[in-house]
């Protein structure tokens, strides 16, 4: 059975298939587009799987605003900015931190506190009181991260490969450079995924429509799935299908919280933010 995460329309959908134990293959797929589609279809209700009808097919790109608390904690602003916007079919959150091990941007939300939880409640409720539906983007910046945010501790990520060409904003709004990262170990890669598991199971207490997962832009799923920032030697390295394990072990742990109909993932194949790009991006992700 091939499970899809996310239907787009009857033309247009991500499916990602199970191979064997935790290793997936994800694309997508174009179905035939019938001569009654029109451009006023944009404008019509949709049904979106798990997430329910959708009163049009307008979907908010997630943006970084950087208007949570210190705390991670989303204010009256966070709100006001989604409810301004709940006339669109579909809404995705900001990156919202999955942890205090992913946070590497300054006033970010997270979803791993109740004060978090109880702060995104009011956000989902008051963008379903105006006809809106959101979905949460959960993100663990890997090395995209500093020092400065960790107590002293460096960032993680896949290998220790830092983001070059580039700086991070600290507090204070200092800008530094991208540190050396400390590569997981295997016993930790348990506690990733349990961190996603929870915060996608935090997701669904704070009100939130559905989930997905930011494996994009040169962040940790990124760097695990791209030979540019991963040269692990072990079960996570490799070959394509050692690294997506990870993402592959990840969305098996969103879908104990989440119907499948309800999640998502998000790629950038060709993208190079963060210092991505592999040479062999084409088989990676095709």
């Amino acid at each position: 059975m091939v499970p899809t995460y996310l239907s787009f329309s009857k033309s247009f959908s991500f499916k990602c298939t199970k191979l064997s134990g935790s290793i997936y293959q994800a694309g997508f797929s174009k179905g035939k587009v019938g001569s009654s589609l029109k451009m006023s279809s944009l404008f019509t209700p949709f049904k979106f799987g798990g997430i329910g009808e959708i009163q049009n097919r307008i979907v908010l790109a997630p943006m970084t605003r950087c208007r949570a608390s210190e705390n991670g904690v989303p204010q009256e602003m966070v709100s006001k900015y989604y409810v301004q916007r709940a006339s669109a079919g579909l809404l995705t959150s900001e990156g919202v931190h999955i942890s205090p091990e992913a946070i590497g941007f300054l006033n970010c939300p997270g979803i791993f506190t109740q004060e978090q939880i109880n702060g995104w409640k009011k956000v989902t409720s008051e963008v379903h009181d105006n006809g809106g539906k959101i979905v949460i983007q959960l993100w663990h910046q890997g090395r995209q991260s500093h020092s400065d945010f960790h107590n002293g501790e460096l960032p993680v990520s896949a290998s220790a490969i830092p983001v070059q060409g580039d700086q991070i904003y600290v507090q204070g709004g200092i800008k530094k450079p991208y540190e050396t990262p400390r590569p997981l170990r295997l016993d930790e890669m348990p506690r990733i995924v349990s961190d996603y598991q929870n915060a996608a199971r935090n997701a669904k207490e704070a009100g939130f429509d559905g989930v997905e997962l930011h494996g994009a832009n040169g962040y940790l799923l990124d760097q695990f799935m791209q030979s540019k920032s991963n040269t692990r030697l072990d079960f996570y390295g490799g070959s394509v299908e050692n690294r997506f394990r990870l993402v592959g072990e990840v969305i098996e742990g969103v879908l104990q919280e989440w119907s499948p109909d309800q999640v998502g993932i998000r790629f950038s194949p060709n993208g190079v933010y963060g210092d991505m790009g592999s040479a062999d991006n084409v088989e990676t992700f095709s």
